[in-house]
């Protein structure tokens, strides 16, 4: 195992936290003044850039190539040592115990947004945790798109092929690659800022909701308003957050005007942009609606959102119809993107069958090239496929049949792997469930449905469970489902790869 080579890595991230701790100094800075808190935040991040620097200097310089089994083992580390710093401000400026504050900083980075800040928790408290789920969902982009693939690119990942990427594990190609998924992700940022600011929302709420929309980190956060544009500028930026990043690069790449270049020459090319830019606004619309996993996942948010507009209307819960419309939507958006954000408690008091339904939605997730959790819509569409296609094979022997996800042929490696992954979360859940359910103040029920929300990192699951259930979990409890969000969070293969890894290099070196 190379350990320096996971060391460069975790300096790096020690790094990106460090420089997420410039919003809360800032926001502490221009509101309130108080030099305890900037000195506090300061420090940390002083330690962070320390640390960091300390794990350069131990790791290697240079390295060509991202070895299998250092790029699982270095991924599932990077998110406990990040948890361990930015626990620190949930430790010493909140009630939280220390087991507490791990748990909700995971869950933060993990995206889950459990939510475990007392009520009275400060404005400031309620900044840091959002930044902590929009660095998680960045750094998860980055390995998406450079560790990830090479890691379980089989299970589906390899299928975002069709979005027009291609990955490698070159160093050189991967650090491309990120600082494209970097620009996409600050682009859509400042897009989802400044529709929440067209909304009604202040300057610091407009940057907060920003931030947890789209890294689909939701929580019990929503900050008051007097407006229902917020709510839809909130689903907008949620279906933002369920769809293919790396669809959204060639997207946004497409659109960008020419560089800058002094003389008429810049002038003349500008007109051909412009002439150009008609044409490009309808392909990438038709490149959008020609991608199979967004079309079915628009689709089934449509019919999800119809089914529940009709068990509301039936049980008389809102009676505006453009209320019953726009929570319905946001209910829908919500948990498809796993972000797991409510706007009363009254959706606690559904029907049973609205609730499976949010459960359904939840564990289905958005597309494999988002940040949402959940099992990832193309890879129903490919088990849909395979069982219609063995359903036609029995009827006719002879048939030849192929699996296709767009135009794109799907290798029956990946088929298998496929199976083999929906075979093991299935298993990986039932465990988790048989674990918790050993905890005194967990039922089955609560044990299922907090396993699932782990896993699929939504948190809060409307009327059957949400950050209480997790309160009231034993020491033990808390720590295994700390390592639930973080398998959840990096796929299940993720964490198999790398003890296998482990092993593979402990045999090499006996014999």
């Amino acid at each position: 195992m190379n350990f320096k080579m996971i060391l460069r890595i975790q300096s790096q991230a020690l790094l990106a936290l460090a420089v997420t701790l410039l919003l809360p100094i800032v926001y502490i800075a221009t509101e309130f003044g108080e030099i305890e808190e900037v000195i506090f935040f300061a420090l940390a991040g002083i330690f962070s850039v320390a640390t960091g620097i300390l794990f350069f200097k131990l790791g290697v310089d240079r390295f060509q190539r991202a070895p299998l089994a250092e790029s699982a083992a270095a991924i599932l580390l990077m998110y406990p040592i990040l948890a361990v710093f930015g626990c620190m401000p949930f430790l010493f400026l909140t009630r939280l115990s220390p087991l507490d504050a791990l748990l909700e900083t995971v869950s933060d980075l993990t995206s889950a947004g459990l939510s475990l800040l007392p009520e009275e928790a400060s404005y400031l408290m309620i900044m840091w945790q959002s930044s902590l789920m929009w660095l998680g969902s960045l750094l998860f982009l980055i390995m998406l798109v450079t560790v990830l693939p090479e890691v379980s690119g089989s299970f589906g990942i390899s299928l975002s092929l069709q979005g027009g990427q291609g990955f490698s594990s070159i160093i050189g190609q991967m650090n491309l690659m990120s600082v494209r998924i970097i620009k996409v992700y600050a682009t859509l940022t400042a897009i989802s800022f400044a529709v929440f600011k067209l909304s009604g929302l202040n300057v610091w709420d407009s940057i907060l909701m920003a931030m947890r929309c789209i890294s689909t980190g939701g929580g019990k956060f929503f900050p008051a308003h007097e407006s229902f544009y917020v709510e839809y500028a909130a689903i907008f930026v949620m279906l933002l957050a369920c769809g293919n990043f790396l669809l959204y690069y060639r997207v946004i790449y497409n659109l960008l005007p020419p560089r800058l270049e002094f003389g008429l020459n810049y002038f003349t090319r500008l007109k051909q942009y412009f002439f150009r830019l008609k044409r490009t606004i309808i392909s990438n619309v038709q490149l959008i609606f020609a991608n199979e996993e967004a079309t079915v996942l628009y689709v089934t948010i449509f019919f999800s959102m119809l089914i529940l507009m009709f068990r509301v209307f039936l049980q008389e819960i809102f009676f505006d119809g453009n209320e019953t419309f726009r929570r319905s939507l946001f209910y829908i958006v919500s948990f498809m993107s796993t972000s797991g954000i409510t706007l009363s408690e009254r959706v606690a008091l559904i029907h049973d069958f609205d609730k499976f339904f949010i459960f359904l939605m939840a564990v289905t997730g958005g597309c494999i090239g988002s940040v949402t959790g959940g099992f990832k819509v193309i890879r129903l569409i490919v088990l849909i496929k395979i069982t219609v296609a063995e359903i036609k094979k029995t009827i006719h022997p002879r048939m030849m049949t192929a699996i296709r996800v767009g135009d794109t042929p799907v290798p029956m490696r990946t088929v298998g792997r496929i199976l083999a992954y929906f075979f093991l979360a299935l298993i990986t859940m039932f465990i988790c469930a048989a674990v918790l359910s050993f905890d005194k103040s967990t039922t089955f029920s609560d044990a299922v449905s907090m396993s699932v929300a782990c896993l699929s990192t939504v948190g809060n699951l409307p009327g059957l469970c949400d950050a209480e259930n997790f309160k009231a979990l034993s020491n033990f409890g808390k720590i295994f489902c700390m390592i639930i969000l973080i398998v959840g969070r990096l796929e299940l293969f993720v964490l198999l790869i790398a003890i296998a890894g482990i092993k593979i290099r402990r045999r090499k070196s006996d014999w």
